[in-house]
């Protein structure tokens, strides 16, 4: 096939749906000629084979560029179908068949949590992308129900996520046994309520750190309550190979967010053999399965039983771990990209593999 994408998600390699994107698009491009669009000139290398068209610099000209040139450009390059990574589909896009990936529903279940524009676009674009796609992917039941929900669109294919292959890992020595965070600093990721929890099982005899890895987001993250913490590091953003260090080394993950559609670093976790502690809210609890601790990310309380059971509890750490190791297995990048590539084909009205 000839398949038109929006790349714009490439440009961020630490956040899910980059990782998603880039997953994906590299395992089309083996079998699949890949026309990648993007609104801007990038800043950084894209390493993922196909043919690259961007607009002028200048970040003003960007949604122009998203909405009437993507749609102009697959015309022009005779494409099967268009591919759209992240919710939104190009508004001048009328004779291209088109899919489109949800990964989550923030923007009806936690809107508080999100950038103000970040939350008017998908307010504006999502709604009239679930109505164009001649597809729509979710990559979870959870984010699937949402959608039918909301638009009552009953034709969704829920593809899960996969889990990286990450490199080798570099080793991570640390002074004591810790808790890991992974993902983008900010509200919707509960980093206050974690803390909180955290600093109450300090007080309950816990012998372990926080170690958080990922960016600065936008907004009060709730790390200012750290502070006043002992046993908190940040390491910021880390390349892959540092990445699986860290996961090797650590006692068990912490995704105590508000909501998630999926929740990538939790199968990073599970296919490190490592438990998780996540939020019995959005596709959390589908994804985790037994591998893990469900918390109330609005109870701190609840997410510090969580940290002191894992702690001192090795029966039930050992038996959460090899669920874990288990339950990884389940996520698969290649079945992604096959599902994907069969979901493209059919808006395309193609019989076709990856």
């Amino acid at each position: 096939m000839r398949i038109a994408v929006d790349g714009r998600p490439l440009r961020h390699p630490f956040s899910g749906i980059g990782v998603y994107t880039r997953e994906i698009l590299s395992r089309f491009a083996v079998d699949h000629e890949m026309f990648i669009y993007l609104d801007r000139r990038p800043e950084r290398t894209i390493d993922v084979s196909g043919t690259l068209r961007s607009g002028p610099p200048r970040r003003l000209s960007g949604f122009l560029t998203a909405n009437v040139a993507f749609a102009r450009w697959a015309e022009q390059d005779e494409v099967d179908v268009f591919f759209s990574p992240r919710h939104h589909l190009p508004l001048a896009l009328r004779h291209t068949p088109a899919v489109v990936t949800i990964h989550d529903m923030v923007w009806r279940v936690a809107p508080e949590t999100m950038k103000p524009l970040n939350r008017l676009l998908d307010t504006a674009l999502m709604p009239p992308a679930l109505a164009r796609a001649q597809r729509v992917v979710a990559v979870s039941a959870d984010t699937a129900n949402r959608i039918v929900e909301y638009c009552g669109r009953r034709d969704v294919t829920t593809i899960h996520n996969g889990c990286r292959d990450l490199p080798p890992a570099v080793p991570f020595t640390y002074p004591r046994p810790y808790f890991l965070f992974v993902g983008t600093k900010e509200p919707r990721k509960n980093l206050r309520g974690t803390v909180e929890g955290f600093r109450r099982a300090l007080a309950a005899g816990l012998n372990h750190h926080l170690v958080l890895v990922g960016p600065s987001g936008w907004g009060d993250s709730g790390l200012g309550a750290s502070g006043a913490v002992d046993g908190i590091v940040d390491l910021g953003p880390l390349s892959a190979e540092r990445l699986s260090g860290v996961y090797r080394s650590c006692t068990a993950l912490v995704l105590a967010s508000f909501y998630e559609g999926f929740g990538i670093p939790l199968v990073e976790a599970m296919h490190h053999g490592k438990p998780v502690i996540a939020s019995g809210t959005g596709a959390m609890a589908e994804i985790a399965g037994d591998a893990g601790i469900l918390v109330d990310p609005g109870n701190p309380a609840s997410i510090a039983r969580a940290f002191l059971k894992l702690a001192n509890d090795a029966a039930a750490h050992r038996r959460l771990a090899a669920n874990a190791r288990r339950r990884s297995r389940s996520f698969s990048w290649d079945r992604a990209a096959q599902a994907t590539i069969e979901v493209l084909g059919e808006a395309a009205g193609l019989r076709v593999t990856a």
